[in-house]
């Protein structure tokens, strides 16, 4: 019995591994990134006249290969990363280093030809955001429709008012409204409220009004889902209505999401629609580590009704571009520091390459441009990790040079090889959490969806 539930869960698991031509594009876009990390390092070492021995993409038995300009270029076996083999790279007490080595060049030239790896992540990262605004993107949105107002402003609209115009500007989404609002001005509303038209002229709606005063209509209707995250695990799916939070009646997004924000217990039963069957499902609450404050989460995202194709040109798609690269730099380091100081709440928001397969599953239906960005991402993903401080990564090498360079000698080699060691031992562990975390999300997720259909099933069965 336990078996059987074991490989009904994997059920999901081999529908990826099904789809050949979708597992072939994730491992090309995985080996371009890659190829670009290793080309900085390999680019960096030749500009510095560094012999490079081996150009490898993957790790292990070598499958292709050939040899220019004194470069075994190689493809391995395990498509896990890449390798940049140079003479003369590893550090020895006795050794006399010649002019092509590695460690034959001064600390700051190391530093560089390390840096370069990430750098070329970095830079791949922001051409492909720039990309992803110049060929153009769908947005999706709400409709201009008011579904919360605050207080000060329920003499003004009020909520199902569809919102026609703006200062004579037809309104077709809700984003449109801030740009088409003027500051510090009076501006002109036109709504349609009970199928009358109404115009109005007021100072008390800005452009910020429609960020924090006023909240589109949104249903509690699930969008997207979390890959790895609670909602993912119990089985949840796009098109699910929440309709009651421990047995609280919820009629919209806002006072759904509230109510699971302020949770105070580890555990929220919620009441799922789902076409025209009604179930509740246990979920547990994660807390969301970005907040100072507790705030849970089981990550959902809502459904938004309406989409539009937007393309930039050349000025604002580098614009939008850098700044899409600087800010998901800070947010990850941010989410770093905080799994740092709270480890008990970030083990389970911690994913890998199975959780990445699935996220570029629901990435591909965003169609081009959302594919791009995420591939953008996954760049500046690899060179955040790689520049941490951390032994075997590029920022423990960074690190020890840079104290060579400050003290003028280099680290005692018995302690760069233990610390090494216990480097390279941690990312086996963390490697094998993080597939052990993967592995286990799915097959939860498989069981659970198969356990929520078991009742309709039994019913149809019972019918026949």
């Amino acid at each position: 019995m336990v078996r059987e539930r074991v490989w009904k869960g994997l059920y999901g698991i081999n529908n990826i591994w099904r789809q050949p031509l979708f597992i072939l594009g994730v491992l090309i876009a995985l080996g371009v990134l890659v190829i670009v990390h290793e080309a900085g390092h390999f680019l960096a070492a030749r500009a510095f006249g560094v012999n490079v021995e081996k150009f490898s993409i993957g790790f292990g038995p070598k499958l292709l290969g050939y040899k220019y300009k004194g470069t075994n270029f190689l493809v391995s076996l395990i498509p896990l990363g890449g390798y940049v083999k140079m003479s003369g790279d590893e550090p020895s007490k006795d050794a006399e280093y010649a002019e092509y080595d590695f460690y034959g060049k001064k600390w700051w030239k190391r530093v560089i030809i390390v840096l370069a790896g990430p750098i070329a992540n970095l830079i791949l990262g922001l051409l492909l955001f720039s990309l992803s605004f110049g060929i153009g993107r769908t947005i999706e949105d709400h409709y201009p429709i008011i579904g919360r107002v605050a207080p000060h402003l329920e003499n003004i609209v009020m909520p199902y008012d569809r919102i026609i115009a703006v200062n004579s500007h037809d309104i077709e989404y809700w984003s449109q409204l801030p740009g088409k609002t003027h500051k510090d001005d009076i501006n002109e509303i036109t709504i349609l409220r009970d199928g009358m038209v109404l115009t109005m002229n007021t100072r008390d709606i800005q452009p910020t009004t429609w960020i924090t005063d006023l909240q589109p209509d949104a249903p509690a209707l699930i969008g997207t889902l979390a890959p790895g995250m609670p909602a993912y695990r119990v089985g949840l799916q796009p098109g699910d209505i929440i309709t009651s939070v421990d047995g609280k009646e919820v009629n919209n997004w806002y006072e759904m999401r509230e109510l699971i924000a302020r949770h105070e217990e580890d555990l929220v039963e919620l009441t799922i629609l789902r076409g025209e069957e009604t179930f509740n499902v246990t979920v547990p609450l994660e807390t969301n580590i970005l907040f100072d404050e507790e705030q849970k989460m089981i990550g959902i995202t809502q459904q938004l009704p309406v989409s539009y194709f937007q393309r930039y040109n050349l000025f604002d798609s580098v614009r939008y571009g850098a700044i899409s690269t600087a800010t998901f730099i800070v947010i990850n380091y941010y989410a770093l520091y905080r799994m740092v100081s709270r480890p008990a709440a970030a083990k389970d928001q911690i994913g890998g390459p199975v959780m990445i397969v699935a996220m570029s599953r629901q990435t591909t239906a965003m169609g081009l441009g959302a594919i791009i960005s995420f591939i953008a991402s996954i760049s500046l993903i690899l060179m955040i990790m790689n520049l941490l401080p951390i032994p075997v990564l590029d920022g423990g090498h960074i690190f020890f040079y840079t104290i060579e360079g400050i003290f003028g000698k280099p680290i005692p080699l018995r302690v760069q090889a233990f610390v090494q060691q216990l480097g390279f031992m941690l990312l086996i562990l963390l490697m094998i959490f993080v597939f052990y975390n993967d592995i286990t999300r799915l097959v939860g997720r498989n069981l659970a969806i198969r356990n929520q259909q078991q009742p309709v099933e039994m019913i149809e069965n019972h019918t026949e």
